[in-house]
């Protein structure tokens, strides 16, 4: 029950990042739109007051426009601007957080492979009487300034543990898939997840373009 409420939960974090990157692109795309009428209006208006406030408005759009696309995706934007320059760094993230019911310090290591990016984690972490050696390979894809993705981690519990965040039973070391979303406000990121070997799993580190 505590694996299905942990889904869930999640489920409905990582759709209200995916609903609010595509209400951005969907409010870009109708201004966009009235951008167009009110230009042929401005075309056939000879009153000067008239041309003067459809002008205003036009121009207001056409920042909000462009405040929302650099929002969307930053990252495409620059790639646009630069398509022959080097190829994208590679991203080292340093965080701590909760894992396992235990208090985790970890290294991650994210590098660009085509939409997404890909990497490993390592880290360590510390509960009461108990510690976990953490690493895993993740898939990361981002909505701007939102991302979400998938992991796969080995937990390597130093003893058989009970009461870990999200999960019921006694936990063994093992291997588990998990989901996580999160949010990076440059040069900081945070995260929350649910791995089915670790339980709830967040985590907020310092991000260094390598």
């Amino acid at each position: 029950m505590k694996k299905i409420v942990g889904l869930v939960i999640l489920s409905c974090f990582l759709i209200s990042l995916t609903a609010a990157s595509f209400a951005q692109d969907d409010r870009a795309g109708k201004l966009e739109r009235e951008v167009s009428k009110l230009e042929s209006t401005l075309a056939k208006t000879k009153n000067r007051t008239q041309r003067l406030r459809l002008q205003k408005t036009i121009n207001d759009y056409k920042k909000e426009i462009a405040d929302l696309k650099k929002e969307v995706s930053p990252a495409a934007a620059a790639k646009a601007k630069a398509p022959s320059g080097p190829a994208a760094p590679k991203t080292l993230i340093i965080k701590g957080g909760l894992a396992g019911g235990a208090g985790l310090i970890a290294g991650e290591l994210l590098m660009p492979m085509g939409p997404m990016n890909v990497g490993g984690e390592l880290g360590y972490a510390i509960g009461t009487n108990f510690s976990i050696i953490d690493a895993g390979v993740k898939g990361v894809y981002s909505l701007g300034a939102q991302f979400i993705g998938l992991e796969v981690n080995y937990a390597g519990y130093s003893k058989d543990v009970k009461d870990v965040p999200l999960l019921s039973g006694t936990i063994k070391s093992g291997v588990g898939v998990g989901l996580v979303g999160g949010v990076v406000m440059a040069p900081w990121q945070a995260q929350v997840g649910y791995n089915t070997i670790a339980g709830l799993r967040a985590d907020a580190g310092y991000r260094i373009q390598l």
